[in-house]
């Protein structure tokens, strides 16, 4: 399991819990996210996390339903919208690949313009989501 699960998994644990628990639950049934793709999150870690961490609490047994968004972006030249594709790209360097220097703005590792006009200024519109959707419970 890598860290990076392990401590997103903690944050929507601690979350689900409080929430469970205003809402008077004996037991969590079920959770349901949503997770950005360029947030490099693994689905199937992410579960496992999850899991290990509800062992002998409420939420033992509940299911985490991981939906992946995809990476969207918009061009700041056209407005053309387009799925960004992320495919061949090693999970290593996916972060860098979108880097923005904060002082100028330009854009690192950047393979992949606006498909229609190739402008490279963009905006991600969707893909870096972390939004827990539902929390099923018993009570």
């Amino acid at each position: 399991m890598v860290m990076h699960e392990l401590s997103t998994a903690s944050s929507i644990f601690e979350v689900v819990l409080e929430v469970a628990s205003r809402h008077g639950a004996k037991k969590i049934i079920e959770v349901n996210i949503d997770v950005g793709e360029l947030t490099l999150l693994n689905p199937d870690q992410l579960s496992m996390a999850f899991k290990a961490l509800s062992e002998g609490t409420i939420a033992e047994g509940a299911n985490l339903n991981v939906n992946v968004v995809k990476a969207k972006a918009r061009c700041n030249r056209c407005s053309e919208e387009w799925y960004v594709n992320l495919s061949g790209v090693s999970s290593a360097i996916s972060h860098l690949m979108f880097m923005t220097c904060p002082a100028c703005d330009a854009r690192a590792f950047l393979k992949q313009g606006c498909p229609k006009c190739g402008e490279t200024n963009f905006d991600f519109i969707s893909g870096n989501e972390l939004i827990i959707k539902s929390i099923k419970i018993e009570k």
